[in-house]
């Protein structure tokens, strides 16, 4: 330490002066270089995670209300309730079908038979089941039948 004051000693007030201000600016820029640039890089980074929080948090609100909308749906639904057998039973009656086999499965999943079914009751059928009754048909196969317009049908569905 006494050798830099006494080569500082050697020059005049005016260059000391100059000297210890440019120490203080180096002084003050390292100073920001270790403490607040890194500060500020956290700052940011903790800025975006929150912004994509909000957004997850305002993705999940809509997942709710769709899911309570859904839930209120479904319990408005009818007598049917969440047995499959009744809703596959009166949506079949509603559109004029009639089952030949039903054979409950495993996971809530069932088997449904038609022997002779009008094609185009039938499409009525289907659509019903997936968009009203929330029932997703796991297989299908359709074979003609030797009236015109009549096919057979063995269906794989389960409640969704």
């Amino acid at each position: 330490m006494k050798k830099i004051l006494d080569s500082i000693s050697h020059f005049n007030r005016r260059e000391q002066t100059m000297l210890f201000a440019g120490a203080l600016l180096i002084l003050l820029y390292v100073l920001w270089l270790v403490l607040l640039a890194p500060l500020q890089h956290k700052r940011d980074r903790l800025l975006n995670a929150n912004i994509a929080t909000e957004q997850t948090l305002g993705r999940v609100q809509l997942l709710v209300s769709q899911m309570q909308n859904l839930s209120q749906q479904s319990n408005q639904s009818g007598a049917e309730g969440d047995n499959i057998n009744g809703i596959i039973n009166a949506s079949l009656n509603e559109n004029g079908l009639s089952m030949s086999n039903f054979t409950p499965g495993g996971g809530g999943e069932v088997r449904v038979r038609i022997d002779k079914a009008n094609s185009e009751a039938l499409l009525q059928w289907l659509f019903d089941l997936e968009t009203k009754h929330h029932i997703a048909i796991r297989e299908l196969n359709i074979a003609a039948s030797n009236d015109p317009g009549q096919v057979a049908v063995t269906l794989r569905l389960v409640k969704q």
